[in-house]
This record gives structure tokens, sequence and C-alpha cells, in this order.
């Protein structure tokens, strides 16, 4: 029995506490990695779901009446401004320009009469031979010629609009749509002959919640005189870069079925990759705070209380402490870290399965360095 109460045999049982408190199963600490926080600037970015609409829609109309002689444009291709698409008879319209040209014509010689009799009467007035009477007669009917030329005038210009409106032009650069009259049918001043729509540029219209965080932020209030730069996070251009743009509209009002307010934006749309009311992501930066605490999305652990989330911290003494925290916005770099850690804090950002509250673990720099407290 004595033996048992050995000086040897004691003082193993002494350190028996110890060995079991530093490793309960035997094996050494977890390695795991570590940063030290440090406030820096970060970049804040959201978001948003849009549509695309074109960027300008035009419905080209006839604006005269007559028979469709002609089209011009292959439908579904891209047509120039200025470019022709379709053809009406021109006929009456070109007999109306005719007959308006002899008009003028003779309105001119009238004019020109009028002026003769008017210098001789004026003449003879002068020298006390012709009466007032013919001197005011003579003048009225200068004055009317002169009135009958204008008329004539104006009469041929809207005689060659006329005609000019025969052949149809496109008005805007685009992709020509459908016709909506075919070849040989009579159409009436008015009618819709095709649409055209411009999506290079391409317009995107996006919501907003009211209550979104950012809602103030500058970023979310743009104007013509102050657009935003923005991109589209699902849409890329031939050399696999995001399209960009940038929003330069924001609605005054707020839309009542939704609750959210609308925001737009012109976006560069190289090669027609878009089409209209396509669904798209518009990422822009809302926010850049100056000394922003960011963490990685892969440090970020359940807290102890419900919907809690919490970091693990390591101490002087390398062991891990659970340390509740309030997240804020995602940063291209991890998260924003709103409180609940301060400046030079050690943050374990990976391997959370093998770390234990309390328990001792060997720490370890991003760079492989042991960062283990002296």
């Amino acid at each position: 029995m004595r033996a048992l109460f050995s000086p040897l045999g004691l003082a193993a049982l002494l350190a028996l506490p110890t060995l079991s408190f530093a490793a309960p199963d035997g094996s050494p600490p977890p390695t795991v990695p570590i940063i030290t926080v440090q406030p820096a600037p970060a970049a804040v970015y959201k978001t948003y779901t849009g549509r695309t609409e074109a960027h300008r829609h035009v419905e080209v109309r006839a604006q005269v009446n007559g028979i469709l002689e002609e089209r011009s444009y292959v439908e579904g291709a891209r047509v120039e401004s200025g470019d022709p698409l379709f053809r009406i008879d021109a006929r009456p319209y070109r007999a109306a320009v005719n007959q308006a040209e002899a008009d003028l014509v003779a309105a001119r010689a009238t004019l020109s009469a009028a002026q003769r009799d008017w210098e001789r009467i004026r003449s003879l007035y002068e020298r006390n031979v012709a009466s007032e009477k013919a001197w005011n007669d003579a003048r009225s009917a200068l004055e009317k010629a002169q009135a009958e030329v204008e008329v004539a005038q104006a009469k041929l210009e809207a005689a060659q609009i006329d005609l000019d409106y025969t052949s149809v032009d496109a008005p805007i650069a685009g992709v020509a749509g459908l016709r909506a009259v075919s070849v040989g049918n009579l159409v009436g001043n008015g009618d819709r002959l095709v649409t055209i729509q411009e999506v290079n540029p391409i317009q995107v219209v996006l919501s907003m919640p009211v209550n979104d965080p950012f809602a103030d932020a500058p970023a979310l209030n743009p104007s013509p005189s102050r657009p935003i730069p923005a991109e589209l996070a699902d849409a890329i251009d031939s050399e696999g870069n995001p399209l960009t743009g940038k929003l330069d509209y924001r609605a005054a009002d707020i839309d009542r079925r939704t609750n959210a307010i609308r925001l737009r934006g012109i976006f560069d749309n190289p090669g027609n990759v878009l089409r209209p009311n396509e669904y798209v992501r518009v990422r822009l930066k809302v926010a850049e705070p100056q000394d922003a605490l960011v963490i990685p999305q892969t440090a970020i652990t359940s807290g102890p209380r419900p919907n809690s989330t919490a970091v693990f911290v390591v101490d002087e003494e390398d062991h891990a402490r659970l340390q509740v925290v309030e997240l804020g916005p995602d940063t291209p770099e991890g998260v924003i870290v709103r409180s609940g850690l301060e400046a030079g804090d050690r943050v374990i950002t990976d391997g959370l399965i093998n770390v234990r509250p309390d328990a001792q673990v060997t720490p370890q720099q991003p760079n492989g360095e042991d960062a283990s407290a002296d």
C-alpha cells in the first residue's frame, strides 16, 4: 500500500489534471488561420434587379394617304437614321407640287404687274396728275399681289412636304421590327408601318425598396447632372467584361403597388448582347467607409443566443474565445463588422469545426508563420 503513495507516484497523479486541461484527448491544439483586424477603407456594393428597355422606341407611321408601293428594309435588321423604309405612291403629291409651282409663277407675274402699276401711279400722283383714289387702288393691288405670292409659296411648301412624306425614312438608328402593313395596301395618315428600337445603348429600369438602408446615399440618388457609375452583374461583352453604364434618373414618387422607388440607367450594349424586356442585376457601389473592420465570411459562426452571430477571437494565451458581433454590409473582401471587435483583435478565419470555445489553438498568420503569443 505504501508504494501507491511514493513520491514518484504522487508526482504523476498531480500532473494528470494539467495534461487533461491542455489536451483532453491527448491531441495537440488545432492550427487555425487568423487575421489581425485593422481599420481600413472598404467599398460596399449592392445588387438590384432591373428590366431592360429600348433606349428609344419609335413607331414609324404614315403621314400621307396612298398605296404602299415598296418596302426597302429587312425585318429584324439594323437600320441607320435616314435609311429608306417604305415608299408610298407619290404621283398625286407630285402633281400637287407641280400645280403649286405654277400657282406661284402666276402670283409672281401678278405681283410684277402690280409693282409696275404702283410705280406709274405713284409718279403721276406726286406730279398731281393722278387722283388719290388711283393711288390707293394701286397700293392695295400691290399689297394684295404680295400676299398672294406668300400664299402660293406656303401652298408649295405644304405640297412639297406631302411629297417628301411619300418616302418613309428611319427617324433613328436601331433594329427594325416586322412590317405592320404589306406592300399593295392602302395606308392612311397615322397608320403604323413599323417599330424601330434602339438597343445600343440600352436602358435598364430598376426598383429600390423604400426602406433600403442606403436609400439616402448619393449612389442611389442619381440625376442627369450627377450620374452614378454601375455595371450589369450577369451581362458581359465579347471580351468577358461586365457591361457598364450610369444611373441618371430617380423617380420623385413611390410606386404604391410595390412600395419601391424606380431608378433608370443607360448601359453600353455592344453587339446587342441584351434585348428589351430581359431581367438583369445592376451592381453599384453604395458606400465607401474609411475605417471599416472587415472579416471573411468563413470566420462567421452562430452565436450563443438565437439569431446571433459570432466569431472566434484568439486571446493573448492562444485560447479561442467566442465573441458575439453585429455584422454590416458585404464588401468584395468580406463582411464589415459593426460592433463586437476592436482593432488588433486576432480572428480565426477558417477551420471553425475544429475549434471549441476557450480551447487552446495554434494561430497561424496568412503567410504561414506561427502567430502564437509570446
